[in-house]
């Protein structure tokens, strides 16, 4: 199954960690899911493969017993997780969680020309699944519980005298 994923900065200076726009889309299944993303433009890219990643573990069971493939425009992305080249200092973090993921959920990742990357198109090319499952899209949902968790224990700590 072909995954795609899609990343930028909407800045005119792609270097500068301003506000992005990261993407993923599954034909297959009807899927398109875009959000804000503050970052550079490599650092958008890497997001986008992340979260697509956690939507995949999240939705595991309608993934399971499938070959996925995530494709991405990134020759960055690709290069530095295929080939474990080095990453720039901003870059090692995302680097390492994606090779670990890699690892983890054993998916191919491999490069696709932007004309081609169904993350970065409009809603034109994707076809409407009537019997698409029912995904979970609380792909960030684990650093929203850490951050409740973190301040129930710190209102716990507080005491009104």
């Amino acid at each position: 199954m072909k995954c795609y994923f899609y990343g930028t900065n909407l800045h005119e200076q792609k270097l500068v960690s301003k506000q992005g726009l990261i993407s993923f889309a599954i034909p297959d299944y009807g899927v398109l899911f875009r959000a804000q993303y503050i970052g550079n433009r490599y650092e958008c890219e890497y997001a986008a493969g992340i979260a697509l990643i956690r939507f995949l573990q999240l939705n595991a069971e309608h993934f399971k017993n499938k070959a996925v493939t995530l494709m991405t425009d990134s020759p960055i992305v690709v290069y530095q997780v295929n080939n474990k080249l080095a990453a720039i200092n901003s870059l090692q973090k995302f680097r390492d969680l994606f090779l670990y993921y890699k690892r983890k959920l054993n998916f191919e990742l491999q490069w696709v020309p932007t004309k081609m990357n169904r993350a970065e198109m409009g809603l034109e090319g994707l076809a409407i699944n009537k019997n698409s499952p029912k995904f979970n899209f609380d792909i960030f949902e684990e650093s929203t519980r850490r951050k409740s968790r973190t301040q129930r224990r710190a209102d716990e700590g507080i005491q009104i005298s």
